[in-house]
């Protein structure tokens, strides 16, 4: 059973202002922008989609993000990616530093909770969308259709979060991992690549719906867990055959390494240490000088947008040019209406001087350019 300690606790305790502010900044980076990148015709390809919407939500957190590890991201076909889930932050962070080579996992609810970025990531293939179960079967028939279209795509692998469900604020490693991808990986000899990046929860801190601009992330790129390799090497030791449970104690392991690895690059570990918030972001900042700093590159070539794609974004420019026009249509009939009004209003009162004579000769030669004035001075006089 996977660790479910801490499970993310929302705190509502300083609610104010900010939280607001910050709450509206989420719907824009979810909602709003999204929908420009689907309008912008110099977007031509599916992974430069997703690199319009993750650099969108980057300016937005001002975050940046630093390599801590000697080797970089491991681009071979048919290799995993195993990462941290700490944020719904992760979204853009983690597509960002695997430089777009990878495909996530998603279940179908989500594409409510966020229809334009599910749009979009359908759409561009960025996402294997699967319906939400844990029977045997279900789970079967899942992992049937993401090796499938798995081995379809030649310029993504699959990124997993092994963990399960999201845990912000953890400075102590799970105490186990999700085994139904380990042994997938296992049983079709996909190598395993750990990328892991502390204090993504804490550019979008999701247990006080806050947005922390500036955050300084660092990230380890791990080796490469080949099942072949480890299996030669295990039973050349142990002269027995190597199981899936030996393969999954070899990735806990390399898990549970890189994890302590980076525990001085964790905000969450200094302050249970005893330091300030201060003091940890006075430290992040001091790493931050000495690692290169991750670029924003696509990976493996990338794919024209699909015909699906451009459909849509030829439907959304149609109705916003129907509603410009018929904003413009709207006005011009209102600026028409208050000529029309205007003229009504002078010939009303040209008749009414001709009726009363010369008694208000003074009057209108002052006020010639003010006909709705002389309406009451007309009376006046008559009276």
């Amino acid at each position: 059973m996977v660790d479910i300690e801490p499970m993310i606790k929302y705190d509502y305790s300083n609610f104010g202002i900010r939280n607001i502010l910050d709450i509206f900044i989420f719907l824009y980076m979810a909602f709003i922008y999204p929908i420009f990148t689907i309008l912008n015709y110099d977007i031509k390809g599916n992974k430069q989609a997703m690199q319009d919407v993750v650099s969108s939500c980057i300016r937005c957190a001002k975050c940046s993000m630093y390599k801590v590890s000697k080797k970089g991201l491991i681009i071979d076909k048919n290799i995993m990616y195993m990462t941290n889930h700490v944020s719904v932050g992760d979204f853009f962070i983690d597509p960002y530093i695997l430089h777009y080579t990878s495909k996530y996992i998603a279940l179908n609810k989500m594409a409510f909770i966020l229809p334009v970025i599910g749009i979009i990531s359908y759409l561009t293939s960025f996402t294997i969308v699967i319906s939400q179960g844990n029977s045997k079967e279900k789970v079967l028939e899942n992992l049937k259709k993401i090796e499938e279209l798995r081995k379809k795509d030649d310029t993504r692998n699959l990124s997993l979060y092994p963990e399960g469900m999201r845990r912000p604020h953890r400075h102590a490693v799970s105490a186990t991992l999700k085994k139904g991808f380990i042994y997938h990986s296992f049983e079709n000899n996909l190598p395993i690549q750990i990328v892991h990046t502390t204090n993504k929860d804490y550019v979008i801190d999701d247990a006080k719906f806050m947005l922390n601009k500036n955050t300084k992330i660092f990230t380890y790129y791990g080796p490469k867990l080949d099942p072949q390799k480890l299996r030669t090497k295990f039973e050349k030791k142990h002269k027995r055959s190597y199981t899936k449970e030996d393969y999954y104690n070899d990735v806990y392991k390399s898990w549970s390494k890189i994890w302590s690895k980076m525990d001085k690059y964790r905000i969450d570990t200094l302050r249970s240490q005893g330091l300030s918030h201060e003091e940890c972001l006075a430290k992040m900042e001091h790493y931050a000088t000495t690692f290169p700093r991750i670029e924003d590159k696509i990976e493996k070539g990338d794919t024209p947008l699909t015909a699906s794609f451009l459909l849509l974004r030829a439907i959304l420019w149609s109705i916003v040019y129907f509603i410009i026009f018929k904003i413009v249509e709207k006005s011009f009939s209102v600026i028409s209406s208050i000529y029309k009004c205007g003229g009504s209003s002078a010939n009303a009162i040209a008749s009414a001087n001709a009726t009363s004579g010369n008694t208000c000769s003074l009057g209108c030669s002052f006020f010639k350019n003010f006909p709705f004035s002389l309406a009451p001075l007309t009376s006046h006089a008559v009276s």
